[in-house]
């Protein structure tokens, strides 16, 4: 029962820790924001060798 209980305080802990440190970043994928990338979403039609139509979506990152 007591490994238990530490088990579960610790995982607790690990959780707090993790989460706050995630929750002040902004959305930019940057070093600090200095190198914040503008990123755009293109669907793109092609086909595949049986002559069927495939849509995707590719990102483009600048």
């Amino acid at each position: 029962m007591r490994h238990y209980l530490l088990a579960l305080a610790l995982a607790a802990a690990s959780l707090a820790f993790t989460a706050t440190g995630h929750a002040g970043l902004s959305v930019t994928h940057g070093t600090d924001g200095r190198d914040a990338q503008t990123c755009i979403t293109k669907h793109v039609q092609t086909t595949d060798q049986h002559g069927k139509a495939i849509s995707k979506r590719v990102r483009i990152c600048q």
